[in-house]
């Protein structure tokens, strides 16, 4: 199971479906962005270059030339920015896809009935405080159910004890094999007052 942790974690995509929604968000984003940069430089320019009542030549090629400086220099910028943007958004959704991931599997444990070790947490990793609430209740659990585990299998022996000598013993014994019964299922229904079903 580690390993396939490890195999998992070398994975950028280890939440696809989460990791494209936060990648195409953040190309949503630049795309708003950029739109906005681009309608602020190149509206006045065409608005000068198509104006013909008032502007004179030389105002109408110098409108010219930083609309073709502008464009040249422009468009790489928008390109780069898309490359870079979507790398960082894929790395920053792996920050938080992984400890999704780690917390799904737990509650995915849970729900087949398997209390499993914490899960490790990694530097660097966004929802570790949220990782780290789900390992506290985990261990809280683990030793929840190994303590009513413990008074369990102790009843149980009790309960066999208390079935050999029935026939034979005298009732003073027999009273005080049940009573020890009655306070072994009394320190398990301790235990099981801690959880609270809602």
């Amino acid at each position: 199971m580690l390993k396939s942790l490890i195999d998992r974690r070398r994975t950028f995509l280890i939440n696809s479906e989460l990791q494209y929604r936060l990648l195409f968000t953040s190309f949503s984003h630049i795309f708003l962005f950029f739109a906005c940069i681009g309608l602020g430089l190149f509206t006045p320019l065409f608005i000068e270059l198509g104006d013909k009542s008032g502007s004179s030549s030389s105002v109408v090629q110098q409108a010219a030339s930083v609309l073709l400086y502008l464009h040249a220099k422009f468009w790489p910028v928008v390109l780069l920015s898309f490359l870079l943007i979507g790398l960082l958004s894929i790395r920053t959704s792996h920050r938080l896809a992984g400890p999704l991931y780690r917390i799904t599997r737990i509650l995915t444990s849970l729900e087949n009935g398997i209390l499993p070790k914490p899960t490790p947490t990694r530097k660097g990793d966004y929802l570790i405080a949220e990782l780290e609430a789900a390992n506290q209740m985990l261990e809280k659990f683990r030793y929840q159910v190994r303590e009513i585990q413990e008074k369990q299998a102790s009843l149980h022996d009790s309960i066999v004890a208390c079935g050999k000598v029935i026939g034979h013993a005298a009732p003073g014994e027999i009273i005080e094999r049940l009573n020890d019964i009655q306070e072994k299922e009394s320190q398990i229904a301790e235990r099981l007052d801690y959880f609270k079903v809602e």
